[in-house]
């Protein structure tokens, strides 16, 4: 397997990964706006702490994905 072979794979995987944690994100954002008009405080606060959580999984995934960009095209 070459080089490419294995960065098109990597690069692929990694996007999905990253569009399943935007999609858990737009879930949460949406309980926590249910949650609030059922007038209940902690859930919003819960689901706020989950999206931060996933949003730097998300942002270490990209610079990931950078990293090995930059390391294959050396």
């Amino acid at each position: 397997m070459t080089r490419q072979t294995q960065g098109t794979t990597l690069f692929t995987a990694l996007l999905v990964l990253i569009g399943i944690g935007v999609v858990v994100q737009l879930w949460l954002l949406a309980a926590s706006v249910d949650a609030v008009l059922r007038h209940n405080v902690q859930i919003p606060l819960h689901a706020a702490l989950g999206s931060v959580i996933v949003f730097l999984i998300n942002g270490g995934l990209v610079m990931y994905v950078f990293w090995f960009d930059k390391r294959i095209k050396q």
